[in-house]
């Protein structure tokens, strides 16, 4: 299993291949998309400058500098939807990133995949975004007769469930997003801008509720849900300790979110999973092993323990009921 890091500029590459980076993937917003719909709508999901190459010209670099260490580098143009008229104008950017080297294109809105897909590029490869949001080998399918050579999973599955796709997936590359970035709502469905400067998205704000139908009260039920993720941080999602299961599943590509972070916290994330697949690797552990070491990892990363609404993969806590973990051992 591969482990796929955000970059942003060619000098970071170095550091998160020496890290174990085996692929990057990159925001790039083309100048005509620009100047269209100005600096609040991005052609990728994220508009702060940070997250963006800045220029065609440093992604040129950035494409050299991941080359000669011979990783390939994706390009996010997933934003959803995107305007007919810009479907034309995407699909040549795609041909022009081909020509600077560019392996892949991740998108998320079906126009866009099909003008690809009947373009027959063979480079970039187009890959299915999560906000597709694939929760079973049948959308793996449809997403695979519509041109996309990689399926990038929904957030929400299970260790078991994304290992139940990967044979019906055939040919086609499965990616699991597992370590910080975690959603609290159904990625795929949520129409939420994430165009905050200080990076603090609306699904990670408190807000005021009012109980508005029969009863006078908000169920404790519904408010200790509502409260799970209410306040959560993205940047503390893990799924560390699903890596060896992952891989040992055949998923293709384990993603690092974190476009526009800080070049450590890319270094710091990219460690971590490599020595959790390490781990895996060496040792073949079992889920309780899985468990203790991925919250080891977690602390010695994030210095401080994991916490439920921060888990990619909640099996793995003693909450969810399983006998081999008891309260009292995680990280």
């Amino acid at each position: 299993m591969l482990i796929l890091s955000p970059v942003d500029r060619a000098s970071e590459a170095p550091e998160l291949v020496a890290a174990g980076a085996e692929e990057l993937y990159a925001g790039y917003v083309p100048p005509f998309w620009s100047d269209a719909f100005g600096p609040v709508v991005s052609c990728n999901r994220r508009s702060f400058d940070e997250a963006n190459v800045g220029s065609f010209d440093d992604l040129c670099a950035l494409v050299h500098a991941a080359a000669v260490r011979d990783v390939p580098v994706h390009v996010a143009m997933n934003a959803s939807p995107i305007p007919e008229g810009m479907i034309p104008r995407l699909a040549e950017t795609a041909a022009e990133l081909a020509r600077i080297g560019v392996r892949g294109v991740i998108v998320s809105d079906l126009s866009l995949l099909l003008a690809l897909r009947d373009a027959k590029f063979r480079r970039p490869a187009p890959h299915a975004s999560t906000l597709f949001s694939v929760f079973n080998g049948m959308t793996v399918a449809f997403l695979r007769r519509a041109g996309a050579e990689r399926v990038v999973l929904a957030r929400e599955l299970s260790t078991a469930e994304i290992a139940a796709m990967v044979p019906a997936a055939g040919e086609t590359r499965l990616e699991a997003i597992g370590f910080r970035g975690r959603c609290p709502n159904i990625e795929g469905f949520c129409t939420h801008l994430h165009d905050d400067p200080r990076r603090t998205w609306p699904c990670e704000l408190r807000y005021e509720k009012e109980w508005a139908v029969q009863g006078e009260a908000i169920p404790p039920e519904i408010l200790a849900a509502i409260e799970r993720n209410e306040g959560a941080d993205r940047f503390f999602s893990c799924g560390l300790c699903a890596v060896p299961s992952l891989e040992r599943a055949g998923v293709h590509a384990l993603k690092i979110v974190g476009r526009g972070s800080e070049t450590a916290g890319k270094v710091a994330a990219v460690r971590a999973v490599a020595a959790m697949r390490a781990y895996g690797r060496e040792a073949i552990p079992g889920p309780r092993e899985c468990a203790a070491r991925g919250k080891a990892l977690y602390r010695e990363t994030f210095g401080r323990p994991c916490r439920p609404e921060n888990c990619y993969f909640p099996e793995f806590r003693p909450s969810a009921g399983h006998s081999w973990l008891k309260p009292g051992r995680e990280g």
